[in-house]
């Protein structure tokens, strides 16, 4: 499959909750105008990205000078990553750290029901949370848990995370104008007051 000349690459049978990507990167989710936001509006020292893909996002947080783990499920984006990435699925066990900011674009809707509890206590890893979500009939390979944003919110509230809506507003804008559309549709930034 390609999209306007990009290739994508897939989880095939049972890595298919892996998800895929596009094999150079995706430009729909590099956001620099929110990451260096977050960054400054919070102190952001440190970072975990959560289903990191091709390392971008982690590539970028680490020239800022931030101490970053990117932690991917995808062999095949582990093994071409522009930043070293930890090869972990989070079916099989939560991401278990402590950190100032947990970024995951592109994964919760590909985590199945069942596996929520390690994905949640992977999110609340950090100070700041910031997600992406697919909404109900989006589509996309293997999305098995597409949402409406109020799930998000009333779940991760059980992990002491509070949506912050001002600031959620303020990401949205910031990726619009950075071309990072699925954080302008869909993203959400928490705060997880039992680590503030």
């Amino acid at each position: 499959m390609s999209i306007q000349g990009l290739q994508f690459v897939n989880g095939q049978g049972d890595e298919q909750h892996l998800g895929g990507n596009i094999a150079e990167g995706d430009p729909r989710t590099y956001a620099p105008s929110v990451w260096d936001y977050v960054i400054k509006r919070f102190a952001i020292k440190s970072v975990l990205d959560i289903g990191s893909g091709l390392g971008f996002a982690a590539n970028y947080f680490h020239n800022a000078g931030i101490q970053t783990l990117a932690v991917e499920g995808f062999p095949f984006n582990v093994t071409h990553s522009v930043f070293p990435a930890l090869h972990q699925d989070i079916t099989k066990s939560p991401i278990l750290c402590k950190v100032d900011f947990v970024h995951c674009q592109e994964v919760v809707e590909h985590i199945e029901e069942e596996f929520l509890d390690n994905l949640l206590s992977s999110l609340s890893c950090g100070r700041f949370i910031l997600i992406t979500h697919a909404v109900p009939g989006q589509g996309g390979h293997h999305h098995v848990n597409e949402q409406p944003a109020e799930y998000w919110v009333n779940h991760l509230r059980r992990y002491s995370c509070e949506l912050l809506e001002e600031d959620t507003m303020r990401v949205r804008r910031l990726a619009a104008n950075d071309g990072a559309v699925y954080l302008a549709q869909n993203g959400l930034l928490f705060a997880n007051r039992s680590r503030l």
